[in-house]
């Protein structure tokens, strides 16, 4: 008779919830898994029942871990310590335990200091997600595909690091080893400091005398450039006040390409600058979403690494853009000179 694998989910929201879809999904007679989740918010345990994500519900944290061989923290960030302290007396010395928070050096601290003895803890976070919430937002597919960030501690077992490892493959995300640090300053850059540079451009133009009638005209490109300020409001502040100094230094950087941007927008000696640098972007940016990723010997092609900036840049549409830009700022230079010698002459 197969011992069927018991996982606990603490937290019941969309990340908690699409992965006790997964889990359940991938259950089978040779390897029956048995999903138990808690919530503090009961009617959210009982929604993400009724969407299919577990298998049933528990009323205490203490009363899900049990018994558990995995137990995934999927509660909002602030809320892991606490859960962290309610399960550290019961939690089984043989449970696997894991996180989803979206920061990791505040975590892992509190893992040290909460389960001193504790082999099984590898924090981790699912680079997947939605500015939806709640189990009715759940997927079991959310994470196909993504990267899932394993962040063990000094005292992580090999056979924690190997389970966490099955976990992700079998929730069909890609593993990605880094220590906590590390997560924090490359999350910061590309996830959080972007969350809240959004909300501060939303912020700009919402408080405007005009915002009335911007609103009114706003479109698909003002809609996506603020998405990620529809992002729940409490992760958001979570994640910010747990890696304030790794934000503050992508926010600094932020705001220096936007003086430099500044610079050479107001700058008519700049055209041709100006525009160099929209190309590159536009043609950099292609390139990562068409699957430009990585250092050059991972995941790119011989062909695609050849096709640098400069072959496009010296093609033949770029090439006439530079010759309209360059006559422009002659016809421009003439008409100043003709103004100036009219005025001598006067």
């Amino acid at each position: 008779m197969e011992l069927t694998l018991r996982v606990a989910i603490l937290g019941t929201g969309l990340i908690g919830s699409s992965i006790g879809l997964r889990l359940r999904r991938a259950s089978t007679a040779k390897v029956p898994i048995d999903v138990v989740g808690y919530d503090r918010y009961e009617d959210v345990a009982r929604q993400a029942q009724k969407v299919g994500a577990i298998d049933s519900l528990v009323y205490t944290s203490q009363e899900a871990v049990q018994g558990a061989d995995l137990v995934i923290l999927a509660t909002p960030l602030l809320a892991i310590r606490k859960m962290m302290e309610e399960i550290a007396p019961v939690v089984s010395d043989d449970a696997i335990i894991i996180d989803t928070g979206s920061t990791k050096s505040e975590v892992l601290r509190w893992a040290n200091e909460l389960f001193p003895a504790h082999v099984g803890f590898v924090g981790g976070h699912p680079m997947a997600g939605k500015t939806q919430t709640g189990p009715q937002a759940a997927d079991a597919d959310l994470f196909e595909g993504a990267r899932w960030i394993v962040v063990p501690t000094v005292r992580s077992s090999e056979r924690a690091v190997q389970s966490v490892l099955w976990v992700v493959e079998t929730l069909g995300a890609k593993s990605m080893f880094m220590d906590a640090d590390e997560h924090d300053a490359y999350t910061a850059a590309i996830s959080h400091m972007p969350m809240l540079a959004a909300g501060a451009m939303f912020d700009m133009e919402r408080l405007s005398d005009a915002w009335p009638e911007l609103s009114m005209l706003a479109a698909g490109g003002f809609r996506d450039t603020t998405r990620l300020t529809g992002t729940d409001p409490a992760m958001a502040f979570d994640i910010t006040v747990t890696n304030r100094d790794h934000i503050v230094h992508w926010l600094n950087r932020y705001i220096g390409a936007l003086i430099d941007l500044r610079e050479l927008v107001q700058s008519e000696d700049q055209e041709e600058a100006l525009f160099r640098q929209i190309a590159e972007s536009s043609f950099e940016y292609t390139a990562f979403i068409n699957g430009k990723v990585g250092r050059p010997e991972v995941g790119v092609s011989l062909d695609a690494a050849r096709i640098s900036f400069q072959d496009f840049f010296t093609g033949e549409w770029v090439r006439e853009k530079l010759a309209q830009v360059s006559e422009a700022n002659e016809r421009r230079a003439e008409e100043e000179a003709r103004e100036g010698r009219s005025r001598r002459n006067v």
